[in-house]
């Protein structure tokens, strides 16, 4: 098991770009969402994860496989159980530790009823807007989340080797910003499910990676992204060059 990385999985992201790309739907973003996913969807979100936890002074790593740069399986362990999509070990600042079983969802504007957000959009905006998506996902009079893609994560995994089974919590990553009315500043959040909720876990972790990357001061970041990294290479390998027109246009698509 291993959990290092290097400059080779480091990737740069242009954060204006990656929110315009998925929350506003401009243009140049139509019919390439699905592609952008698959390609680096779920390590932008984990990476962006990792992040966010070390802007607060804390540390943390995506377990992988020895000698990888993949991740390690999260599976129960059973022929026709669930699995989820990363293993993300964090240390705290106070020196508390977890080990996340993760499930990611990169639900964005580009969704089956999903709801576009400004990059420019004022606090109020932003506001209505988390409280709103966040309903949709969690039922608050029953305590539990709302469909089965996302209650998953509150079964338990199968633990890798040197992963104590009380470290673990569940983790769920969405692009979508969004927060319930009491957290609606915060990035990451817990919520409480009910003692009769289906699931191995009473408390649920929540982070949302639009909202951090619109709470960030620099225009790009270095992202510890391995596998899309990989992937990217390989497409620079394949097509090394290109004399078709970008159609992004200029960094800031509304301006000519």
């Amino acid at each position: 098991m291993s959990s290092m990385s290097s400059s080779d999985s480091l990737v740069t992201v242009q954060v204006e770009d990656l929110l315009r790309f998925f929350d506003e739907k401009p243009d140049w973003s139509l019919k390439r969402a699905t592609s952008v996913v698959g390609i680096a969807g779920e390590d932008l979100s984990a990476a962006s994860f990792q992040h966010y936890v070390e802007s607060k002074g804390g540390s943390a790593c995506v377990l992988r496989e020895r000698d990888s740069t993949r991740p390690l399986p999260v599976v129960q362990g059973t022929k026709k159980g669930h699995w989820l999509d990363r293993w993300i070990r964090v240390k705290c600042t106070d020196s508390q530790g977890y080990v996340f079983q993760t499930e990611i969802k990169n639900w964005s504007s580009h969704s089956i009823s999903g709801r576009k957000l400004c990059v420019s959009a004022t606090a109020e905006e932003l506001k209505e807007y988390k409280v709103d998506r966040w309903n949709r996902r969690w039922d608050k009079d029953r305590g539990c989340l709302r469909g089965s893609p996302m209650s998953k994560v509150l079964t338990r995994m199968k633990v890798p080797d040197g992963v104590d089974k009380c470290e673990v919590r569940p983790l769920l990553i969405f692009w979508e910003a969004l927060a319930p009315a009491e957290d609606v500043k915060q990035h990451l959040f817990r919520v409480k499910v009910a003692s009769d909720a289906p699931g191995d876990f009473k408390e649920l972790w929540v982070f949302s990676v639009s909202s951090y990357l619109r709470s960030v001061r620099e225009s790009t970041l270095d992202l510890d992204m391995p596998e899309a990294a990989s992937r990217i290479g390989v497409l620079g390998r394949l097509f090394p060059g290109t004399r078709q027109r970008s159609p992004l246009g200029p960094r800031d698509p509304t301006q000519t």
